[in-house]
Formats: structure tokens, sequence, C-alpha cells
């Protein structure tokens, strides 16, 4: 009897973190070289600066339209250095994005950056103005210079800014 009583505890303690995980992946957590970290909600990425940035996927050969916020905006939130500040060491800096599957992507800071190039990597919220769906979202970091979509990260978990050696 005991047993049983552990057992089913165990077994709705899991569920419950299952619920939970499933219930609250509208937030991203960010984090700075200086360890400086945030969680920024679905909701305070809709207040953000809005871009849209169109996605020729090759595996469905379609235009994809996106909305949300730029990466360097997000950025600037654990003060990553950028424009003036992002010259010396800070030129090793990259930032690692890793969605909830466990796949991760890196760009090198000074490639997001408008002063270096004129990418417009984007942490989106939305496609062709519908919230993304579960196998994408509610997150998706997407690259549209990029000719494979290989770095445009669904389910996006962390954005972590990092120092090569």
């Amino acid at each position: 009897m005991r047993n049983r009583t552990a057992t089913t505890l165990i077994a709705m303690v899991a569920l419950c973190a299952v619920a939970f995980a499933q219930g609250n992946p509208a937030a991203v957590t960010i984090a700075g070289l200086d360890g400086n970290k945030q969680t920024i909600t679905i909701d305070q990425l809709r207040q953000m600066p809005q871009q849209t940035v169109t996605l020729n996927n090759p595996h469905t050969k379609m235009t994809e339209k996106y909305e949300g916020v730029l990466l360097t905006d997000v950025l600037a939130k654990v003060t990553a250095p950028a424009g003036d500040k992002l010259r010396g060491d800070e030129m090793r800096d990259y930032v690692e994005v890793t969605g909830r599957d466990g796949y991760s992507a890196v760009f090198a800071l000074a490639e997001l950056d408008p002063a270096f190039q004129d990418n417009k990597v984007l942490v989106a919220i939305s496609s062709e103005g519908k919230p993304l769906d579960d196998k994408q979202g509610p997150v998706r970091v997407v690259a549209p210079q990029d000719k494979r979509p290989a770095r445009s990260v669904r389910m996006v978990e962390t954005i972590t800014v990092r120092r090569a050696p």
C-alpha cells in the first residue's frame, strides 16, 4: 500500500511538472555575458517594436512571413555589446539560441549588429498575423538572410550571449 501511494504521488508530481512546463512555454530566458538573466514573455515581446521578415522555405517551396522583435533588441535587455561598444574582445562574442527540443544555432554578435550588417534576425511570435503553433513556437528565431533555414530555431527556450576563447 505504501509503495502504491508513493508511486501515485510521484506520478502526480511528474504530471504537474509537465503541465506547468507546457502551460508556461510563452517565455524565453535571455542570459548576458555578465551572468545577467532575464525572462521575457510573449506579452513583453508584443510590446517591443515589431518587425516583419519573409523567409523562403526550401522544404515547402513557399515564402513565409514572420512578425516579431529583432534579436538585437532582445539582446539589449541583457546589455549585449552593440554599435561602438562592439570592438576588441567583444568581436569574439556570439549568441546561442536553443529550442525546447534541444536544437541550437549560433550567430556571431557582429553579424546581428546593424552597424556591421543588414541582417534582420527575428525573434518571431507570429506568422501571417497568427500566433505560432506548438510545432514552431510560441517563439521562433528566424534568420531570413540564410539560404537554408538551418539557423531558424523553433520552440525557443533560451538565448545566451557567450564569448569564444
